[in-house]
């Protein structure tokens, strides 16, 4: 009897391994497409510990790397964030082209282990550790993987830009006062041979950066919305199907940000902190919302559009740009009420200002 069990337990391990082994090929291969076609595999830029990983392991690396997602969990539950770093970087050698271990690992330094630390400067660089993680490893193997552009946009957007760490203004500062040499007195990108070294050394590309202040307007480079809006639009190129609304969500909320406060007129060096609003990006935005309204019409799409609208209206009207707000008073009327009747110009202004009270 004890052998009959023996032998089953046995026949299903096999064919778990079995199981497991063809899953791990056949996530291998959809992830292989979404590389671009002068990839090969494994190449001299290949770190040698993960090729002698994937070349030993074979088709065991899926039946470890469960064990390994089991064990990760069960270290998350406990809050053991920094064991929780070396098991991470083992998934990813595992398999470096799946996202959600990048993720996965990134998240953990940028949102788990940084809060541990005590000084903010110690914050700022585990933060820093979770964007370079995403930037320059996990989108270096997974470069049209939009996913990893929609993530690493939104460690800017929230970790950075955002109020809710205790350290934010560490964080602000730190990134204002690494692009102040390369942009100009707004903010917008200065492009110079000097310039275009420093940023490709932390992997922006000038000609892209122009690209979107062409299409958006002066984007202040020095705030964390404008690198926000850099990685998701970049990512917005590889998006299919759902993730390709998730990848316009993660353009458009930056750039409603940076409408409210996309401009910085506080004292860098003073650790002055202040911003203004960035109406410029008004118009375009907008158009960006209505054709993301157009592409994935629902009622919460329509809503977040009429508000813009609304607001953007009223602050454009406030600062005597009236042609402007009118331009978006036509477009918000394209946008179907709920009550059936449509509000005058005079209406929406007269709205948001009993809101502003």
């Amino acid at each position: 009897m004890k052998r009959s069990i023996s032998i089953l337990w046995s026949v299903l391990l096999a064919g778990l391994v079995v199981l497991t082994a063809w899953q791990s090929r056949r996530l291998a291969g959809i992830r292989r497409e979404r590389l671009p076609e002068t990839y090969t595999g494994a190449t001299s830029d290949v770190p040698p510990a993960i090729t002698f990983v994937m070349v030993g392991l074979g088709g065991f690396r899926g039946v470890v790397s469960e064990v390994l997602w089991f064990r990760a969990n069960r270290l998350q539950e406990a809050g053991r964030y920094f064991e929780l770093v070396q098991l991470a970087d083992w998934l990813t050698m595992l398999d470096p082209h799946a996202s959600e271990a990048w993720v996965y690992n990134a998240w953990n330094l940028a949102y788990n282990v940084s809060v541990m630390m005590g000084r903010p400067e110690d914050r700022l660089r585990w933060v820093l550790n979770g964007i370079t993680l995403l930037r320059d490893e996990g989108l270096r193997f997974n470069p049209r993987d939009a996913r990893l552009y929609r993530e690493l946009a939104w460690f800017y957007q929230n970790k950075v830009g955002d109020v809710l760490d205790s350290a934010h203004l560490t964080y602000k500062v730190a990134l204002a006062r690494q692009l102040a040499p390369c942009v100009s007195t707004n903010g917008t990108i200065h492009v110079t041979p000097e310039n275009r070294e420093r940023l490709s050394a932390l992997r922006l590309d000038a000609d892209r950066m122009v690209a979107l202040e062409q299409r958006f307007g002066p984007l202040d480079w020095r705030l964390a919305n404008s690198h926000a809006i850099y990685w998701a639009a970049q990512g917005l190129e590889f998006a299919t199907g759902h993730e390709r609304l998730m990848s316009r969500r993660a353009v458009y909320q930056p750039l409603i940000l940076s409408v409210a406060n996309g401009r910085l007129t506080g004292d860098i060096e003073a650790q002055q902190w202040q911003t203004s609003p960035n109406l410029d990006l008004a118009l375009p935005t907008a158009e960006f919302l209505m054709d993301t309204y157009r592409d994935h019409p629902s009622t919460t799409m329509k809503m977040v559009a009429r508000g813009f609208l609304s607001h953007a209206i009223h602050d454009l009207h406030r600062n005597g740009r009236d042609n402007e707000a009118r331009q978006l008073f036509a477009q918000l009327l394209f946008l179907p009420s709920e009550s059936g009747r449509q509000p005058s110009f005079e209406d929406v202004i007269k709205k948001v200002e009993q809101r502003y009270e």
